[in-house]
């Protein structure tokens, strides 16, 4: 498998995650990726090819991460972490910032495994953007006007999000590309009747230490993307990992689907950053659940080996 890593470079404002209008997320997940993909697809008439490069491993891709000029962030692994000790101030200060951050930069993953973290990155606030928030006023027919807050994740200039996508053929990634160029117009996440989530996009090359991690056999396994096992693998997968569970909502996104909108069932996934022993493909589920037509949910798993 070849991987390609393209960088999103938003127009506006975001909304991801949470489902509340007052708060909201700085990345999203590689099933909201698909979801909004699979609607471009059908647009184009390409759903099934999409559908089948999907089923056959033949496409796979990342959550969203963040990128900050040149630099990208991976999930902090979910991998034990002593820092090197300072006789100077001890380490509970270090602990404490290390504690907060989500993301580290990949160039740093073997410095992270080994306990020795650049200090001067621990003190760099991670701040890829800036929180706002809008008050908005609902109106519905004769009824009082009743306001509202809706929050907004804005980026810093020359920061963004990127993907990491995962290919066979070379078909597979020009239909992804032509997908992505599609959704570029529309937008991803939530709000995108008011502008929110257009962005521009550029292919950029894999750094070579990240692209060597992705494809080597290891002793540790990052998850980079949301995903869940099949059952019967599922003792076998969890067996000394190291995981956060995610809940995964939402509704579905089908004016064919069903009279009124309808909410997918939840589901729990491993998060990205999940360590494993052993990797597992992941699966794409396909649901009813009363509908006109099928609604897939993807849930695959693209990995980063990392020796301990």
């Amino acid at each position: 498998m070849d991987y390609k890593l393209f960088k999103l470079e938003f127009l506006n404002g975001v909304r991801f995650g949470k489902g509340n209008l007052e708060n909201t997320e700085i990345t999203f997940h590689a099933d909201t990726l698909f979801s909004a993909l699979f609607i471009e697809a059908l647009k184009l008439n390409k759903e099934k090819k999409f559908l089948e490069y999907v089923r056959c491993n033949e496409l796979l891709f990342s959550d969203a991460f963040p990128y900050k000029g040149k630099q990208y962030y991976i999930p902090k692994p979910m991998i034990h972490y002593e820092p090197v000790k300072n006789d100077k101030r001890g380490n509970s200060e270090e602990k404490k910032r290390f504690k907060k951050m989500k993301y580290i930069p990949q160039e740093y993953l073997k410095s992270f495994i080994k306990g020795e973290f650049p200090e001067e990155e621990l003190k760099e606030e991670q701040k890829f953007g800036v929180h706002s928030m809008k008050v908005s006023v609902g109106i519905r027919g004769n009824e009082e006007p009743e306001p509202y807050r809706v929050s907004a994740f804005h980026f810093q200039e020359g920061n963004g999000l990127y993907l990491i996508v995962g290919y066979q053929k070379t078909e597979a990634a020009e239909l992804f590309e032509t997908l992505l160029d599609s959704l570029s117009y529309n937008g991803i996440g939530g709000k995108r009747s008011a502008g929110m989530g257009r962005f521009e996009y550029m292919e950029d090359r894999v750094p070579d230490d990240l692209k060597t991690n992705i494809q080597k056999e290891s002793k540790k396994y990052i998850l980079l993307s949301a995903a869940l096992p099949e059952d019967q693998e599922m003792n076998e997968i969890i067996e000394k990992a190291s995981y956060n569970l995610l809940k995964r909502s939402g509704f579905v996104m089908s004016e064919t689907y069903a009279e009124q909108q309808m909410r997918k069932r939840d589901l729990y996934v491993f998060a990205a950053g999940s360590c494993f022993e052993k990797t597992f493909t992941g699966r794409l589920i396909e649901e009813r659940e009363g509908g006109k037509h099928p609604v897939f949910r993807y849930e695959k798993a693209l990995f980063l080996g990392v020796d301990i």
